[in-house]
């Protein structure tokens, strides 16, 4: 990473004192501007009755500069219509996620039906699904929407984005489980052939080279490594997947033998690349 000149510095001095310490992950003063409003108008829309405004200000500030994201820094993302809590343990929403989430929303739209199941593998803050629901409620009668997830952290956030919902989404319309897709006995919904009408999933599919090369630093030291890299599953799992050349490929396989028992309607899965999805797919 390239050294940022003094004068740099300066000139962000002079915005606000705080600048200097925002620009040192911001690396640019436009970007340090505008994350520096975003933290003020985070303390002043949540107030503290323990803590004055100025000492959240510079606690902020010094974990943001320490390299810790902004959303885990403010402890929210938005995503689509929602405002989606973040926590440290569990992968942040990206915007092309949010991006395919909308579009796919769009598409089920158009399903000439009264009822709807949606369910989404690896869910984290369980984005995906929460706002495919938010989307849909009003059009379908009948819609359920299911998120899954081996991480306990993940499941807790994801059940506390459902609340945003209303009562509707938290105890009716959004459910979430945990469980490993590896492992279906283990609290892995037995979900009936042909009931699920779109399976989604962002699955870890970084190889370890790729993750040392090619992740951004705040990533690499920030955010799991489980939802990212699959070099936790045993090798017995990737070698009897057939996975062995490309252990980054594991969680494709796995979830394409659950579609053959699930039938579902439409998948979307996805993916590092063009090359990782001719690998997968064809």
């Amino acid at each position: 990473m390239p050294r940022l000149p003094p004068s740099l510095f300066w000139r962000a001095h002079q915005i606000s004192p705080h600048a200097p310490n925002l620009l040192l992950a911001c690396r640019d003063l436009p970007s340090t501007a505008l994350e520096l409003r975003w933290i003020k108008d985070h303390i002043t829309t949540t107030p503290s009755t323990t803590t004055p405004p100025f000492l959240r200000l510079a606690h902020l500030i010094r974990l943001r500069a320490r390299g810790l994201p902004l959303q885990y820094v403010l402890g929210t993302q938005p995503f689509g219509t929602l405002t989606i809590r973040c926590r440290r343990g569990v992968l942040i929403p990206r915007p092309e996620t949010e991006s395919y989430t909308l579009e796919l929303a769009d598409v089920l739209f158009r399903t000439p039906t009264r009822s709807l199941t949606v369910v989404d593998l690896c869910t984290g803050t369980g984005c995906i699904p929460l706002q495919l629901f938010a989307s849909l409620r009003a059009r379908f009668p009948s819609l359920a929407a299911h998120g899954v997830d081996v991480a306990p952290g993940a499941v807790a956030l994801a059940r506390e984005n459902a609340r945003q919902l209303g009562p509707l989404g938290a105890a009716q319309g959004v459910t979430f489980h945990r469980a490993s897709i590896f492992s279906p006995a283990a609290g892995l919904p037995p979900f009936p052939a042909g009931e699920i009408d779109l399976l989604t999933a962002n699955p870890p599919y970084i190889s370890r080279g790729a993750f040392a090369r090619s992740t951004a630093r705040s990533v690499r030291n920030h955010e799991p490594r489980l939802a990212l890299v699959p070099d936790g599953v045993p090798a017995s799992v990737v070698a009897a997947l057939g996975c062995e050349a490309f252990p980054e490929d594991v969680f494709y396989a796995r979830i394409l033998e659950l579609c053959r028992g699930w039938r579902p309607k439409r998948v979307f899965l996805e993916v590092a690349d063009g090359e990782q999805a001719g690998r997968v797919f064809l």
